[in-house]
């Protein structure tokens, strides 16, 4: 099985004018819905961070604390490599990007 895992920071303010609270929520609710829209994800969990301030670090420290996590299952390597060209991909892309800062991922075998 491929484990695929998506940390996404988010804007204070998004570039379409909304908050960091509601646009987390918007791409929340996008991502739960990626299984429906791309049958070979075969599981999916999606997380908001813990409220409260990142713990103090030194400028220019890692590591960055992110917003929101998704945490996804693939049976093959095929499986995981055709999700970023899809359609519930790109129009995840194409939504989020405005109101991101960054997203850091990782996949891995388990």
């Amino acid at each position: 099985m491929i484990r695929h895992i998506s940390i996404f920071k988010f804007k204070e303010t998004g570039d379409n004018g909304k908050g960091k609270a509601e646009n987390i929520e918007t791409v929340r609710a996008c991502l739960e819905k990626l299984p429906a829209l791309y049958p070979a994800m075969r599981a999916c969990q999606v997380g908001v961070a813990v409220p409260g301030d990142a713990p103090p670090l030194p400028d220019g420290a890692g590591p960055v604390f992110g917003d929101l996590v998704q945490i996804s299952d693939y049976d093959t390597p095929e499986d995981a490599a055709g999700f970023p060209p899809s359609k519930a991909h790109m129009d995840l892309v194409m939504l989020s990007d405005p109101m991101l800062e960054s997203v850091t991922a990782i996949d891995f075998v388990f």
